[in-house]
């Protein structure tokens, strides 16, 4: 009974040991790879390289959430060809740990939403006018090479009338995008496309955030929405440009730092704060002025 016992206190004594190392130990963050083009998501994402057996970038930042905990870096390796993809950080998995925030670095990347027009998708109509007519309703916006072109507006709140529409612009037309052809131009023929995917990062209840040196571009909604419950969040060199309804939305309790970035040439607002929302600038473009609603 006498060793039982002592053995019982020797257990209990190695718990709190291995506790008190658990309690006192610096939290440790990992950092994790994206490689759209040379990453593959069966990989393990440790290494910006494919070195050996597992270790290599993964293909995606939908495989690197998968992978990642509080704190962790996410780390993407900017190509020629855009990001192509749209995600969600919520919850204390994608939260800050310590000291650390949790952070997506951007290299300089760009995140977006544009989906290719098809060449049926056009329609022809009659003096140079086609017609495409997106799926989702609501916000658009064309983009031609990736480059948004101009939209034609009544100055009033009547219809548009198509005969009014210049040359290399595009309207709104009955749920529809009508644009006029350029002298020798045929649009099915060209790298149109429209403002597809939602929105780029959406972010709730999270706390230490950290998105840096990335450019979200051509979502039909925002850029960026910060939806509720979101404290310590750092925008810093990002830019939102050429979505369909906002570049950064902050809503509910949200607080965010903006810092060395750019909101500009999105279609409706460059920045919009909703209910109790706070937005911080600094050293930060506006296209516009920030919109403030309920």
């Amino acid at each position: 009974m006498r060793n039982a016992h002592r053995f019982v206190e020797f257990q209990n004594g190695l718990l709190c040991m291995l506790l008190l190392f658990c309690l006192i130990r610096p939290a440790e963050s990992g950092v994790i790879y994206v490689d759209n083009r040379a990453g593959n998501n069966a990989l393990n994402g440790i290494s910006p390289k494919i070195v050996s057996g597992q270790n290599g970038p993964v293909k995606t930042i939908k495989r690197a959430l998968e992978y990642a905990r509080p704190g962790d870096k996410i780390i993407l390796i900017k190509n020629d060809t855009p990001y192509h993809e749209s995600f969600t950080l919520s919850g204390k998995r994608f939260s800050g740990l310590g000291q650390e925030k949790f952070t997506i670095l951007g290299n300089g990347a760009t995140i977006s939403g544009a989906i290719p027009v098809p060449q049926d998708g056009w329609k022809p109509l009659q003096d140079g006018l086609w017609k495409v007519t997106p799926f989702r309703k609501g916000y658009f916006n064309l983009y031609l090479d990736g480059k948004t072109l101009p939209e034609f507006r009544s100055e009033t709140d009547d219809e548009i009338k198509l005969s009014d529409i210049p040359a290399g612009s595009w309207a709104v037309h009955k749920g529809a995008i009508v644009y006029r052809e350029l002298k020798n131009q045929l649009p099915p023929k060209e790298a149109f496309s429209l403002a597809g995917m939602s929105v780029g990062l959406s972010m709730i209840d999270v706390e230490g955030v950290q998105i840096s040196d990335v450019t979200f571009e051509n979502f039909r909604i925002d850029g960026i929405n910060v939806h509720d419950r979101c404290k310590d969040i750092v925008l810093e060199k990002v830019t939102c440009t050429g979505n369909g309804r906002c570049g950064l939305a902050v809503n509910g309790t949200s607080q965010v730092e903006v810092i060395d970035s750019k909101l500009t040439d999105n279609r409706m607002e460059d920045l919009l704060i909703t209910e109790q929302g706070v937005a911080n600038l600094k050293q930060t473009t506006l296209g516009k002025k920030a919109a403030l609603a309920p």
